[in-house]
């Protein structure tokens, strides 16, 4: 490839914030799906929930019931197919996004969407490093746009006062 190496920035023109010049701090992606892994179900456009995959469980709505024996050791983006039904219903496994995410909440506080959230973060200056302090947690979602920006070495401190919603969010 041309133009990249491992080495950090040895000079100020370099862009320290390219992460090309840190990969040890890169998630590794998981390409299938494990126990207590967390799941985006994406049923229809204008529905979506998320599950841990456990061993044994069933998760249940008007496309049938989904065992959760079926997600394990299948990618992320696989087609799962009702047990009940005679195998009509179906869903996708999806790998959870700040995006997915929000969409998929419970709408019980004002959501930040990500068009907003973006122009929020990049009003803000967010960069990787920096430390965050946010006010009204709510559901989560602009701590994730937040948290996405400042990673991987930054640190976000939320507070929120409501205790049903601060348990929910977490």
């Amino acid at each position: 490839l041309f133009g990249t190496t491992n080495a950090a920035p040895t000079s100020t023109t370099e862009d320290p914030t390219n992460a090309v010049y840190y990969p040890e701090r890169s998630i590794p992606r998981t390409t299938l799906i494990k126990p207590n892994t967390l799941v985006v179900l994406y049923e229809s456009f204008d529905n979506l929930n998320f599950v841990y995959a456990t061993p044994g469980s069933i998760f249940s709505n008007r496309n049938g019931h989904f065992h959760h024996d079926d997600f394990l050791s299948q990618p992320f983006g696989s087609k799962i197919r009702s047990r009940t039904n005679q195998g009509y219903g179906h869903i996708y496994l999806l790998r959870p996004t700040p995006e997915l995410w929000a969409r998929s909440l419970n709408h019980r506080t004002q959501i930040v969407h990500e068009l907003d959230a973006s122009l929020i973060c990049l009003y803000l200056e967010l960069r990787p490093g920096m430390v965050v302090c946010e006010s009204g947690t709510g559901s989560g979602s602009m701590s994730h746009a937040i948290l996405r920006c400042i990673a991987p070495s930054g640190r976000l401190h939320t507070y929120e006062f409501h205790k049903g919603r601060c348990d929910a969010a977490a």
